[in-house]
């Protein structure tokens, strides 16, 4: 096939970019070898059948040659190269050997040493200047302090201990119980000098001194302040506007034992007396009007008053009134004898038929009923 022809199909069977890249690989190899024959061998990898009548060719020349100017070496080595297939990348010249790499001598090499890590030295800080001004303030505070302490236990203070100290002697204020206050669990140790008990069945309270004319009859165990004293009588203060006198032979200032906390007594009367009655407490009731006991309980089945008390009675338990205030509750037929009444504590006073045990606001008292195993028991309040 004619070169211009085989030129002619390279054109159309391939794109602009693939016909510029040819053009581009073949002036760069012309460029570095100026030979026709090694630029074939570079881009097909095989050498020209027939040799090339001009193989020396410059750049120049290939330039013209795509300008237009003819140029038959030129054309030849054209139209053989687009018949051929071409190497992607251009290959090795035939008579190109590799070169071996150049190795360096010692005595060649750089010489310059490597470069090392070197850390930052920190400049020294400056050292801190001592507070003179401030210790010597503090050394002249401490001189001062000692100083003061020194002349105030040696001067002051032995000055002032040597003049006795007036003292004030402060009052002391004594607390008195009222009314009121129904229950107080401290114990106490010895009966109240000025406060005697009855120690008898009954004894008679009289009116004047001279035991002529009988004022109230005292159960046993009842307990009265002591108003006036002689060898054989005391004058005792019934309430806040009645006194009376009695016969120190029925009475005693001594009590065994010591009283019990009202709670201790409240509960055993609970346990062991009918108080099916009771709609609230026990304590409740101590200190209830006969108004109040009406409305609980309706009329009274009796009642009876003396120049003392007034008495309420229910069945078989009534009410012991003094200025129209409950101060005692009877149980009139009870099943108690000392020794049960010796289970809540050891008897403070008692005799064959009678017992008595106390705490710090009540007293229970025993009465043996003649000719029957029953006794009557009473509550009583205890305000002396």
């Amino acid at each position: 096939m004619h070169r211009s022809l085989q030129a002619l199909q390279y054109y159309t069977s391939h794109s602009e970019d693939d016909i510029i890249r040819l053009h581009e690989r073949i002036r760069s190899s012309l460029a570095s070898t100026v030979s026709l024959t090694d630029t074939m061998i570079r881009l097909t990898g095989d050498a020209p059948r027939v040799p090339f009548k001009q193989d020396t060719v410059t750049v120049d020349e290939w330039q013209n040659f795509l300008a237009g100017k003819h140029h038959e070496s030129l054309a030849d080595f054209y139209g053989m190269l687009v018949a051929r297939p071409i190497l992607t990348e251009d290959g090795p010249l035939e008579d190109d050997e590799p070169e071996a790499p150049a190795t360096l001598s010692r005595s060649q090499r750089d010489d310059t040493p490597r470069r090392q890590k070197t850390k930052p030295i920190a400049p020294p800080r400056p050292k801190r200047k001592l507070p003179w001004g401030w210790i010597a303030l503090l050394i002249l505070c401490f001189l001062l302090g000692a100083a003061g302490t020194y002349i105030y236990s040696n001067y002051l203070a032995s000055s002032k201990s040597s003049a006795p100290d007036a003292t004030v002697e402060q009052p002391v204020a004594v607390e008195e119980s009222t009314e009121d206050e129904k229950t107080n669990d401290k114990p106490e140790a010895k009966p109240d000098a000025n406060v005697l008990y009855v120690n008898t069945r009954n004894s008679n309270i009289y009116r004047d001194e001279a035991l002529t004319d009988v004022l109230y009859e005292a159960d046993f165990g009842d307990g009265y302040r002591i108003l006036e004293a002689s060898d054989s009588i005391s004058k005792v203060e019934l309430t806040d506007e009645l006194t009376g006198y009695i016969k120190n032979a029925d009475t005693t200032k001594e009590l065994s034992g010591d009283a019990i906390a009202d709670e201790t007594l409240l509960t055993w009367v609970n346990d062991n007396l009918d108080t099916s009655f009771v709609t609230e407490t026990l304590i409740d009731l101590i200190g209830k009007s006969s108004a109040e006991l009406n409305s609980l309980y309706a009329a009274p089945d009796r009642t009876f008053s003396d120049d003392v008390n007034d008495y309420l009675f229910y069945g078989n338990h009534f009410f012991t009134l003094q200025d129209d205030r409950v101060i005692a509750i009877d149980w009139s037929e009870a099943d108690v004898t000392n020794d049960k009444l010796a289970t809540l504590a050891p008897l403070q006073l008692e005799s064959e038929t009678t017992g008595l045990v106390m705490s710090n606001s009540y007293r229970l008292q025993r009465f043996a009923k003649d000719g029957t195993d029953l006794s009557r028991v009473r509550l009583a309040e205890q305000n002396l």
